[in-house]
């Protein structure tokens, strides 16, 4: 990397100045939306309980009141149904942050990991600052780490630091690089077990390799919660250089030549195509994925980022 090893592996004093970024400026992870907005705090969702205006009649899911069934419409359609109602009220926060040894990734300034543990501490302050509960999950390749939402500075400060330490673990153990899809799919099985609706979840990953089962994963949490998607990519993910390049995976090196027989092309070609084809599937389903580099500062990008509305399709 070109950047300096400070660029590497966050400190705490670094993500708590983040803290005045949120108080001094009104920084906010919001596009204008009611729905599907990121970190709102107290904003009005179709998803809530009990209010003044009737929204919509959906599927009763567990942990729904019982008083807000429709016993009409269950009747005719065999399918128990709730009332939904349109309420101001707080909403749950969880953020995922993948720190799988892909994640350790930077050819210039940033790695992956610096920038995912800045957006979690913004993220995490803005939804203190709102007065709303804060949680998470942090997931490696052996395991992860949960925190219930909780309304208080305590659980923030523990998030932010087991992330620290599992960038530091990362940059003390050589990890091979492996497939890590199973871990991924096993981390929004927890996630689904801890959201059951009503929950705005913020993932942080690269999001390389997403399988399938992973993709239903986040549409079945989207359904009844609001999920937002952060992508974390690296230029040389993107473009492999003309010269000579040793790619390793911890154990095995190999040599790449971009320029013979139009690997550098092919490799282009086929990123784009994935990515495309994620982004695309997820717009579908409502789903919205902030995109981040490794490249510019977390601030500047944040700030060009939300000068633009996110553009969702409502399900």
């Amino acid at each position: 990397m070109k950047g300096s090893t400070k660029n590497i592996i966050p400190t705490l004093s670094e993500l708590l100045k983040l803290e005045h970024l949120v108080a001094s400026t009104g920084f906010s992870l919001l596009p204008k939306q009611p729905v599907h907005s990121v970190l709102a705090g107290k904003h009005a969702s179709k998803l809530r309980g009990r209010g003044l205006d009737f929204e919509e009649v959906r599927k009763y899911v567990a942990g729904d009141d019982i008083r807000n069934i429709d016993w009409r419409v269950t009747a005719r359609t065999r399918i128990t149904s709730t009332k939904v109602f349109t309420e101001e009220k707080e909403k749950p926060v969880l953020v995922i942050s993948d720190m799988t040894p892909g994640m350790f990734f930077g050819s210039q300034v940033y790695t992956k990991t610096f920038i995912a543990s800045q957006l979690a501490a913004i993220a995490a302050f803005k939804v203190l600052k709102n007065g709303d509960r804060f949680g998470g999950l942090i997931f490696d390749g052996e395991g992860c780490q949960i925190f219930s939402p909780r309304r208080n500075r305590a659980v923030v400060m523990q998030y932010l630091k087991a992330m620290i330490d599992q960038a530091q673990n990362l940059a003390d153990k050589n990890y091979p690089i492996q497939e890590k899809t199973q871990v991924v799919d096993k981390a929004l099985l927890r996630v689904i077990s801890m959201a059951t609706h009503d929950y705005l979840i913020l993932f942080i990953s690269d999001f390389q390799s997403v399988s399938a089962s992973s993709k239903k994963h986040l549409i079945q949490l989207s359904k009844h919660n609001d999920v937002i998607l952060s992508r974390i990519s690296d230029p040389l993910e993107e473009k492999l250089p003309q010269s000579k390049l040793v790619l390793s995976d911890g154990n095995l090196q190999l040599m790449c030549e971009a320029g013979k027989k139009n690997l550098g092309k092919k490799y282009e070609t086929n990123y784009q195509e994935q990515k495309i084809g994620f982004y695309t599937e997820m717009e579908k389903y409502g789903i919205p994925i902030l995109s981040l580099n490794t490249i510019e500062n977390i601030d500047t990008q944040l700030k060009s980022l939300f000068k633009t509305k996110l553009k969702t399709k409502r399900r």
